[in-house]
């Protein structure tokens, strides 16, 4: 019996003004194989860490992360970052670099086949509405305030027959939120 591979890490550094500086090759082979185009290496290095998030809440959360780090403490969190036909739970673990650089490390943990979700595929028809999805858990925003299940937010949403879809903005939801706040204040 072959012994199983190794998990894939997927690393990236910022400098000390939170600048990109750096991805490793699992990086760039996940971008290419999960129709990450907006994340290859030639259109993230350079850039700054929070020009790559549109939520507000969420830019608040990685500057109380990233400040933590620059003390000297690493911090560890679980995320999802799931594909059309897969839910993917994955650890991260952000360490202080020199220089007060940042490293954060993405290491898939659980991988599970589903049913496709349209709305998670790239390629699709889009109209110009946002729809919240959150960076953590994948739970979807409802315009009733709710944070749905994807598959569920999109039944009760009707994206299953709608021809064009929602474009996608990561966010994090409250409870999401607030369990990585007390998180980061017991470090």
């Amino acid at each position: 019996m072959t012994p199983a591979a190794p998990p894939v890490s997927l690393v990236y550094r910022i400098d000390s003004h939170n600048r990109i500086t750096w991805v490793n090759d699992a990086w760039a082979t996940f971008a290419h194989g999960n129709e990450g185009g907006s994340v290859l290496p030639v259109r993230v290095l350079g850039k700054n860490l929070f020009d790559c998030m549109t939520d507000d809440r969420l830019q608040a959360l990685y500057a109380v992360i990233l400040k933590r780090v620059r003390t000297g403490v690493t911090v560890e969190f679980n995320f999802r970052c799931d594909a059309p036909d897969r839910r993917r739970e994955f650890a991260m673990t952000v360490r202080p670099q020199p220089d007060f650089g940042v490293e954060f490390t993405s290491t898939m943990t659980r991988e599970e086949v589903r049913t496709s979700v349209p709305l998670l595929e790239s390629g699709r028809p889009r109209t110009r509405a946002l729809l919240p999805v959150c960076s953590w858990c994948q739970k979807v925003a409802t315009p009733d305030g709710k944070w749905l299940p994807v598959e569920e937010a999109v039944n009760v949403l009707r994206l299953v027959e709608a021809e064009e879809l929602p474009d996608i903005t990561h966010g994090i939801c409250e409870a999401c939120l607030g369990e990585m706040l007390a998180k980061l204040q017991k470090m």
